[in-house]
């Protein structure tokens, strides 16, 4: 039947193409497995950490803990164990830690937003559509149980956006019953589980508590 489709005499020589070719797929998903399964405990790590973060919330030390928490191990807990808690309308987010410095990247369900409330004059989302890869970076600062975020740059789709767009996506996936306008990004942001501080080294966070 190979030879048939294949066209005759230069069937052999095409069936071993595709048979190489075969294996050459099968040796590259094989490795892309094991890929995943090592990402996927470098999520299990964080998991493990962010539990001993909570557990040290409710214990009295004289000593500040310290819990470093690598930015592999936070990207491949987005991407595996932290996939399932993602607000509907954000996928495939990605972080990077610099020296006092992050940014972070997803795609985002602008439909959803643009789609929240009433838009009308020069709201910029109003004109915004689909999933975009939106990026943002700054520095950060903590000191004293709170953090601040001071956002330098913002793109959608690759195109540099004012800050306020970024804002409003912050407030929409942030509103709550208590608080239904969201987080604002000027505001000093209450860090949690008695952190005081978080240190921010290249590839590297360190909670404080």
């Amino acid at each position: 039947m190979l030879a048939f489709v294949a066209g005759g005499p230069t069937a052999p020589a095409d069936v071993g193409a595709m048979t190489g070719e075969a294996v050459r797929t099968a040796e590259t998903g094989g490795a892309a497995q094991a890929a995943d399964a090592d990402s996927e405990a470098s999520g299990a790590r964080l998991e493990g950490k962010l539990l001993d973060i909570l557990r040290h919330a409710s214990e009295v030390s004289s000593e500040v803990r310290l819990t470093p928490l690598l930015e592999s191990e936070v990207n491949a807990y987005l991407a595996f164990q932290g996939a399932r808690h993602l607000p509907v309308g954000i996928r495939a987010p990605v972080v990077r830690i610099g020296e006092d410095r992050l940014s972070a990247e997803a795609v985002i369900d602008l439909d959803v937003i643009r789609e929240s409330r009433e838009r009308t004059g020069f709201d910029l989302v109003r004109y915004l559509a689909g999933q975009l890869v939106v990026t943002a970076s700054g520095r950060v600062r903590s000191a004293n149980g709170t953090a601040r975020v001071d956002v330098e740059a913002v793109t959608i789709g690759g195109i540099p956006v004012p800050v306020q767009v970024l804002q409003e996506v912050v407030r929409h996936f942030t509103r709550t019953p208590e608080q239904p306008a969201g987080s604002r990004l000027d505001e000093p942001i209450p860090l949690p589980y008695g952190i005081t501080e978080l240190r921010l080294l290249p590839g590297l966070a360190v909670i404080a508590q």
